[in-house]
């Protein structure tokens, strides 16, 4: 057991569940957490290599990158310098975090769950439209499952409590095969109606594949690399 400071609305939030789905019974998260104002454990000379799931330079949606940033020890402090990369613009990528956005503080449960506190510029990537929201939060859950396999879903808060609402679901655990992130489906050509005697048959219509309701447990994310 480990002592909770009552002030701190993040702490607060993740204890009383305000965010359903987002724990396994009986989890609790980890006592090591990141706070903005606690000193990282940088490991002086060595790197760590992170995928990144971004903006590219001149293309739509979400690319790909790969960047190697300063090593640092902990699974909790490599999450949050690997989704504060994401407020970071390169020649080939650009910034996906809202300008001045910060990563305050992390937390890791033992059943794989990821808490993510922002600052509230966050928000203003969410304003902007659906798609644009949409790519901001797959960004950052994409990224966190690609580079710690033990994650298995992932909580956004901004400023120790829960978003405000906006175009996607904010009050739940997101995993990174999530329905909310699939991009809408471009309407299937239409076949050629069937001649018979003159007329024309139409062909029936194509029937969606029913829509996922939130907060349903799907597979676990495929990770491409080890936490180290």
């Amino acid at each position: 057991m480990f002592v909770v400071p009552l002030t701190s609305p993040w702490w607060s939030t993740v204890l009383r569940r305000e965010i359903p789905g987002s724990a396994e019974e009986g989890e609790s998260p980890l006592p090591e957490s990141n706070a903005a104002d606690a000193p990282e454990p940088v490991i002086p000379g060595s790197t760590l290599k992170v995928i990144l799931h971004t903006r590219l330079q001149g293309q739509p949606g979400l690319g790909v990158i790969e960047r190697e940033i300063p090593y640092v020890r902990g699974i909790v402090p490599q999450i949050r310098a690997a989704v504060s990369e994401l407020g970071v613009a390169s020649a080939d990528a650009e910034a996906l975090l809202p300008g001045a956005t910060r990563v305050l503080d992390v937390a890791y449960t033992q059943g794989g769950t990821v808490y993510i506190d922002f600052s509230s510029e966050l928000d203003l990537g969410r304003d902007v439209g659906a798609e644009e929201e949409r790519v901001l939060i797959q960004g950052i859950v994409t990224t966190i499952a690609d580079n710690f396999s033990a994650v298995r879903r992932t909580v956004i808060l901004v400023d120790g409590r829960v978003p405000k609402p906006g175009h996607l679901d904010l009050t739940r655990a997101l995993r990174r095969d999530d329905p909310i992130f699939a991009a809408e489906d471009e309407s299937e050509p239409q076949t050629a109606p069937a001649i018979s005697g003159g007329a024309a048959t139409p062909s029936p219509p194509t029937q969606a594949p029913p829509k996922a309701q939130p907060g349903t447990p799907l597979a676990k994310p495929q990770a491409t690399m080890p936490v180290r």
